[in-house]
């Protein structure tokens, strides 16, 4: 009986330990010239480190695009949920593109709303780029997919630098994002 017990502690321990590194609602599926990450927004309160802006998720199951949660950007939230992450921490090489996509739902036709990739060496910003979703997103009421891609060919990346993938909403209306994926390819 005290071998099992023990035993079972054991185990116990090694469960734990094995899933102590994991990182909650951001699914990994690396290939040898692609990394992927998704987020469908369900685990976001669990202060992901890769993610910030836990503020503009909301537990709105009307309103999601899957499952409870959504992104909801408007006048006083201007910036959505962000991945920020520094490039060797997420491969040993930098990557040649990074595709981010998902899904948005806008109360407004045609707002002023991009999809933003900012790179910064030691805390400064030195690229930034915006990618406008104004033209794709003509209907309300309805979720449209979106696709952006940035290419990283102006000015070589370090492994050091790290980089910020979010939406900006200058139109000031409610615009909802749900189910991101961002695919970096090497």
């Amino acid at each position: 009986m005290k071998k099992l017990f023990f035993f079972v502690i054991v185990a116990s321990i090694i469960s734990a330990c094995s899933n102590s590194g994991s990182k909650p609602q951001a699914n990994n599926h690396n290939t040898e010239n692609e990394v992927e990450i998704t987020n469908d927004l369900e685990g976001s309160l669990l202060k992901n480190p890769s993610w910030k802006g836990e503020n503009t998720v909301f537990n709105k199951k009307k309103m999601a695009h899957s499952g409870n949660y959504v992104c909801f950007t408007n006048d006083t939230l201007e910036y959505s949920y962000t991945y920020n992450e520094i490039f060797k921490n997420i491969n040993d090489r930098v990557p040649k593109s990074v595709i981010f996509s998902g899904w948005v739902y806008t109360t407004v036709a045609n707002p002023k709303f991009s999809i933003i990739c900012g790179l910064n060496n030691n805390g400064k910003q030195y690229d930034w780029n915006a990618f406008p979703l104004e033209k794709e997103l003509t209907e309300t009421g309805k979720w449209v997919e979106f696709t952006s891609s940035f290419y990283f060919d102006k000015k070589p990346i370090k492994p050091e630098d790290d980089i910020s993938l979010y939406a900006w909403n200058q139109s000031k209306k409610p615009v909802y994002i749900d189910d991101l994926k961002i695919k970096f390819i090497y």
